[in-house]
């Protein structure tokens, strides 16, 4: 019994220590303890683009995951996205969406047809490549993703959860959000674009 609650209270003092060592004041979303910027990539974006992480310049950068087959998690972030659309318009030149996508077998035309639906085709780059490229991207982001077999031959689940990072290259600062929350992500947008 003693050992349980040495296995489970060790670890959760480690956590509770570093969460109280991170300067979290000036944000909403968890102020990375190292700057995580952009890893090395080159993938597709929906307009079938060649795209790499030297794309952006220093842009602040909303980097998140989706797949366009997804039925729970994904339509409400892309609506989130569609709900702050005047900032990203308004802030073009500093702030870009970068959605990353978790399904391999994704295309650019299905991107872009799921894109044009929720009226974020020209808002966003949501990128596509074969496992190969991402799961680099979704292992240096912490991204767990997994796949669910099911009895139909159409229908495979990818079981993940959507993680946010607003990477913020001048200030050489990274801010995670474990959940797409709009609401903490807009808070912290208009703190760094202001």
């Amino acid at each position: 019994m003693l050992k349980q609650v040495i296995k489970y209270t060790v670890p959760l003092l480690l956590l509770l220590f570093i969460a109280c060592s991170i300067d979290n004041t000036k944000y909403i979303g968890t102020v990375s303890k190292e700057y995580k910027p952009l890893p090395n990539f080159d993938l597709r974006n929906q307009n079938d683009n060649q795209i790499n992480q030297n794309s952006f310049g220093s842009k602040v950068i909303l980097v998140t995951f989706m797949y366009t087959d997804c039925k729970t998690e994904c339509p409400s972030a892309l609506n989130d996205i569609l709900s702050i659309r005047d900032i990203i318009t308004e802030n073009k030149d500093r702030l870009q969406i970068l959605i990353f996508s978790i399904d391999p077998n994704e295309n650019y035309i299905d991107v872009k047809n799921t894109l044009s639906k929720y009226q974020l085709d020209l808002d966003v780059t949501y990128l596509v490549g074969n496992k190969n490229k991402l799961k680099p991207i979704w292992d240096y982001f912490y991204v767990p993703v997994g796949n669910v077999e099911t009895k139909r031959t159409d229908l495979t689940w990818i079981l993940h959860s959507i993680p946010a990072y607003l990477v913020l290259p001048e200030k050489n600062t990274t801010l995670i959000y474990t959940e797409f929350n709009i609401d903490s992500i807009l808070t912290d947008l208009n703190s760094v674009l202001n």
